[in-house]
């Protein structure tokens, strides 16, 4: 009796690697991302891109500054823009131009379901606003995006301690836009929504502009 116990603990303990494995696949592999949105998106995917370099995945950008979630959402070119970089994910940075706002629901829950609409089947991950500096506003919009978009969708990055351009300015600065995404990678790999084809950390250069970066001012249409 005590031989078929020993066995039949060894057969299980022999099986749990498969299990994990089998767990881990059930998330979609994304080799190619689509990563849009405001002016925090250069860096943010430039630093993705080097980890892309690393580990098999390229990114393409679109960078709109001044871009709020209204504007992306009434874009007549969004559609056309994902169905022709036909990504595996969609990454979105939005969110900092209107992180005061008290009812987000009522100002953007329409222009929220567009992009959504348009993304369909893609998995999103939306990389949420930072706190302003001297700041105390922007719970409320972190905490909307996050409810709306659900687990594994999307990162807050409210509270995150992220080096800044200036004392008033909220762009982090290049050291701090490393640190932010490499943190973004940490999440996705233990609960985001999608999987990557490797988690290693980009050697040489620290950043590295996709082959497809557009560029958009804030007076642009897209």
């Amino acid at each position: 009796m005590k031989t078929r116990i020993i066995s039949v603990l060894t057969l299980l303990l022999c099986l749990m690697p498969f299990v994990g494995f089998a767990q881990e696949s059930d998330k979609p592999v994304a080799k190619k991302i689509l990563f849009i949105g405001d002016s925090m998106t250069g860096w943010l995917s430039e630093r993705l891109e080097a980890y892309g370099k690393q580990n098999g995945f390229e990114v393409s950008t679109v960078v709109w500054d001044g871009s709020t979630i209204k504007k992306w959402g009434t874009a007549p070119r969004l559609n056309s823009i994902v169905r022709e970089q036909n990504p595996d994910a969609i990454f979105i940075s939005l969110g900092m131009n209107e992180l005061f706002e008290a009812n987000p629901a009522a100002r953007f829950q329409s222009s929220l379901d567009a992009i959504k609409g348009v993304a369909g089947e893609i998995p999103l991950i939306w990389v949420g606003p930072p706190a302003w500096p001297g700041h105390n506003k922007g719970e409320t919009m972190n905490k909307w995006l996050a409810d709306q978009l659900g687990n594994g969708h999307y990162f807050d990055s409210f509270n995150m301690n992220l080096p800044r351009q200036s004392k008033s300015n909220p762009h982090p600065t290049r050291d701090g836009m490393i640190s932010w995404m490499d943190q973004v990678i940490e999440w996705v790999k233990d609960d985001g929504c999608i999987a990557l084809p490797g988690y290693t950390v980009p050697t040489g250069e620290k950043m590295t502009r996709p082959k497809t970066f557009i560029y958009k001012r804030m007076k642009d249409a897209l």
